[in-house]
């Protein structure tokens, strides 16, 4: 049976931690196959690794042949160059446990995607910093439960790429990795979750998720996507359960994010994780299941 494991790498302005972020592949207890590493700025990120002393001939960078075009478009490059049967993403400022590999590679090939709970970081100080997410246990789970349970990022999954055909959508340009989970449900019946920590994810100031205006443009795209089911576009998605459940998602979190904008404004928090800390119950329930407009 094919085990090769591919591990994609989105790359935008990544200099100053993709070595981090490549490191922690290579020293994997159950290696990888190949990484790929997509650049979307140009740079030829095989040879920046090779200029520091890091080369090994796994390592390999595509284009996404523009600059800025977004991390949907960045992963499928890297998954479009890939080789391997199972696919793990991590992106270019995070890091991948020791032992993710060894544990959820075997768990996408037998349930076809696997993610782990996340351990999150803070860049500048390089501390963990306390996580928001719901904790839930090891083993399948479904939809909702994954939508209310992370808070802190979606970028990392492994799936089976001969049982997903789960891609991310390039033109949506937020919330394009909650949606790649939801579509995974075309396919599957649940994902399978791991409660160790295996995913690093680093709060870097100035990336697309920690600046000021990171609120005002997940709020305008979480309003997109909204009236866009709203008028009977399926977003690409087959499973009709899965599109209700994503819509009820996207209805409480544009509600969070209009929240989080006028706290940005009138100073009572200092960023996202604080404002969390603040609201933490909104984000662990879906909305209620309003109904979309007559005629849609």
């Amino acid at each position: 049976m094919d085990r090769s494991i591919s591990v994609i790498i989105p790359a935008y302005q990544a200099e100053p931690f993709i070595r981090r972020a490549v490191h922690s592949v290579l020293g994997q207890t159950c290696p990888a196959s190949e990484i790929v590493i997509a650049s979307d700025d140009g740079t030829d990120y095989a040879e920046l690794l090779r200029e520091h002393g890091l080369s090994d001939p796994r390592i390999r960078c595509v284009s996404t042949g523009g600059a800025g075009s977004g991390p949907a478009s960045a992963r499928n490059a890297a998954l479009a160059a890939a080789c391997g049967r199972v696919v793990a993403t991590v992106d270019a400022d995070d890091m991948l446990a020791p032992r993710a590999l060894e544990i959820l590679a075997p768990a996408a090939m037998l349930h076809g995607a696997a993610y782990s709970r996340t351990s999150f970081i803070d860049q500048g100080a390089g501390t963990e910093l306390e996580s928001l997410d719901r904790r839930i246990g090891t083993g399948p789970v479904r939809l909702e439960d994954i939508l209310t349970s992370q808070i802190h990022t979606y970028a990392g999954i492994v799936f089976d790429r001969s049982r997903v055909t789960a891609r991310w959508p390039g033109w949506m340009l937020r919330w394009e990795d909650v949606y790649f989970y939801v579509r995974c449900f075309d396919d599957l019946e649940s994902l399978f979750h791991v409660s160790e920590p295996l995913y690093l994810y680093h709060r870097v100031s100035g990336s697309i998720c920690n600046r000021p205006e990171t609120g005002t443009e997940y709020l305008a795209w979480a309003n997109e996507l909204v009236r866009r089911l709203d008028l009977g576009d399926t977003l690409g998605l087959r499973n009709a359960g899965s599109r209700q459940i994503f819509r009820r998602f996207l209805l409480g979190r544009r509600k969070i994010e209009a929240a989080f904008v006028q706290a940005i404004q009138d100073g009572s928090c200092r960023d996202f994780h604080s404002f969390t800390r603040l609201r933490l119950d909104l984000f662990h329930r879906l909305a209620q299941d309003a109904p979309a407009p007559a005629g849609s």
